[in-house]
């Protein structure tokens, strides 16, 4: 692919992913801003980029380690030179643990868990369980994974006292339920709330068991509108490098948005309709119906706001009205949501001045288990 490097974008085929280097880069020095502002340590999610370039990009520019999902992007990463990992989704079974293990001999890893159980399986099929760092994940109100904070204590004291010798990190929590939020005062409202909670909780946690607690947070939007409160020790943003559609509804603009898949326009019925050759296998089909981040198109057209892109089929995308296009034009498509669209793609192309700069890989694609 480094024959496409110093190509116009117009010489790309489509559909292709784009990354703005300008804005890249800008929003990975806001948020290392933000984070050292408040003596908070970045440790990005690298499920929304999952390329071990931009990855690098992210700790030169001064993140501690990493954050992923699966066992799969830990693996990529670390077969890349990247380290200090976090796994930040519960890992249960032998053949899951018997890879951690493998993966626990070569890099620095953190777990999550929110059940004993967890901790069982992880000294039964993993010879380096006590090499693994364990955090513990609270529900500050996603009702997703996590233990209830008036629960967290019961859980470390049953932890404690089977597995003495286990290493507890701290705790860490996923506040994603602001992009539920209806307004900005309720979104504000959520995030401080279960970053209050979260440092309380690591408090009555030093005070009984004297665990100097990492009380780490993770989710941009929170970060956005109600910033880090004292006590907060880390963050683990992900979807800042690129921001989406969805984002865009929060800030106003898209000024921040730094992916976006360049398509064809490929029919049109007069101005009644276009297609677009962009559909939900070239990008998400995810969309928000209501609240403060809703989004009334699948999609926004970049520099033509005004049209809404009606429907995605498999590889279409249909635009209405028509009127600003012609058949065989080039448009640019933000995402609502870019973590799950970027894995649709094998490369995207980093563009600095209309041309190619950087082809990037997508090490972690498809590292879904």
């Amino acid at each position: 692919m480094r024959q496409q490097i110093g190509k116009q974008v117009d010489e790309l085929d489509t559909p292709s992913l784009l990354i703005d280097l300008d804005r890249l880069e800008k929003n990975m020095r806001e948020m290392q801003s933000l984070a050292d502002s408040r003596g908070a340590a970045l440790r990005p999610h690298i499920k929304t980029h999952k390329c071990g370039a931009i990855a690098q990009m992210q700790i030169e520019c001064g993140a501690k380690g990493i954050t992923v999902a699966k066992l799969g992007e830990a693996e990529v990463m670390a077969d890349l030179g990247i380290t200090d990992i976090f796994v930040a989704t519960q890992i249960v079974g032998v053949q899951k643990l018997s890879r951690l293990d493998a993966l626990a001999k070569r890099a620095t890893i953190r777990l999550a868990v929110d059940s004993l159980i967890q901790i069982e399986q992880l000294f039964q099929y993993c010879t380096q369980a006590a090499d693994v760092e364990i955090m513990i994940e609270v529900d500050t109100g996603l009702q997703r994974c996590g233990v209830e904070p008036d629960r967290v204590e019961i859980l470390i004291n049953k932890i404690i006292g089977k597995f003495p010798e286990i290493k507890i990190g701290g705790i860490f929590t996923h506040e994603g339920h602001v992009y539920q939020a209806v307004d900005r005062k309720q979104m504000v409202q959520i995030a401080r709330q279960a970053q209050q909670t979260m440092v309380e909780l690591s408090q009555r946690i030093r005070s009984r068991w004297g665990i100097a607690s990492e009380v780490s947070v993770g989710c941009t939007l929170a970060l956005q509108s109600a910033g880090i409160q004292s006590g907060i020790t880390e963050i683990r943003p992900g979807t800042y490098v690129f921001y989406d559609a969805t984002h865009a509804a929060y800030f106003g603009d898209t000024s921040r948005c730094a992916a976006t898949i360049v398509g064809t326009v490929i029919s049109k019925s007069g101005d009644k309709r276009a297609v677009a050759d962009v559909g939900a296998k070239a990008m998400t089909i995810d969309m928000r119906a209501s609240g403060l981040l809703a989004t009334k198109s699948f999609g926004s057209v970049y520099r033509h706001e005004e049209v809404i892109i009606r429907k995605l089929s498999d590889e279409h995308a249909i635009m209405v009205p028509g009127t600003p296009f012609a058949i065989g034009e080039r448009i640019e498509i933000i995402p609502n949501h870019i973590c799950p669209t970027v894995n649709l793609y094998d490369t995207a192309y980093g563009i600095r001045n209309g041309k190619v700069e950087v082809v990037f890989p997508i090490h972690a694609r498809g590292r879904n288990q």
